[in-house]
């Protein structure tokens, strides 16, 4: 079979973490720069949203289904529990992270420094005002997740953690972001960890980005 591509912008937190999965699990990979509601992302995911994927004549859209076929289809470490509980606390931390985070750190706090909708494109203080001590809680939660181990779950770097990662450096580029990881401070010495392995240093997005 061809080699898999996964297709979307590197400038996705999304698109990142099938990276990072890729590079985990040992996967080579061909990344298809792709940005969301084009016509190349259209026709694979619905709504044009990336990453998907594209493996000979299979296609997948989502990053959870993309990420569990990596993790399922190829050789190598597991990026999730096989254990039945175990596995099913790496989606409870996953589905947090995919939902409240990214929706609180980048579709608020990160869109409202750099995609604000204000004539004159400065930072909207109502949105970051509004989302900040709903970040410094979800960064509390997250740091009394990874004290007992340094992961979000068991005792290897997984796929709860690529999910968490980009969106945790992502939150950096903001004042907000900063402030709320120093009174996480479990999470950042976990984030600070983490930031070296290469599956992350790897995927950065364009310096400036």
């Amino acid at each position: 079979m061809s080699k898999l591509q996964i297709i979307g912008t590197s400038l996705s937190n999304f698109v990142r973490t099938a990276r990072m999965a890729a590079r985990e699990k040992g996967v080579d990979y061909e990344l298809v720069e792709v940005f969301p509601r084009s016509d190349p992302a259209k026709e694979i995911h619905p709504g044009g949203m990336v990453p998907s994927l594209r493996h000979g004549d299979r296609t997948l859209f989502e990053s959870r289904a993309i990420t569990r076929y990596i993790d399922e289809a190829f050789d190598g470490p597991p990026l999730m529990p096989r254990d039945p509980w175990a596995a099913a606390q790496a989606e409870q931390w996953l589905a947090y992270v995919a939902t409240s985070v990214d929706k609180a750190v980048i579709r608020e706090l990160v869109h409202a420094y750099f995609f604000s909708t204000k004539p004159d494109k400065s930072p909207d203080r109502e949105i970051i005002d509004r989302v900040t001590k709903r970040i410094e809680r979800q960064f509390a939660t997250l740091g009394q997740a990874v004290e007992k181990t340094g992961f979000l779950t068991g005792d290897f770097f997984g796929l709860a953690d690529m999910y968490a990662m980009p969106i945790v450096s992502q939150s950096r580029v903001t004042p907000e972001g900063k402030e709320a990881m120093a009174k996480a401070p479990s999470l950042l010495a976990y984030y600070e960890k983490h930031k070296l392995r290469p599956s992350f240093a790897e995927t950065a997005p364009p310096r400036g980005k």
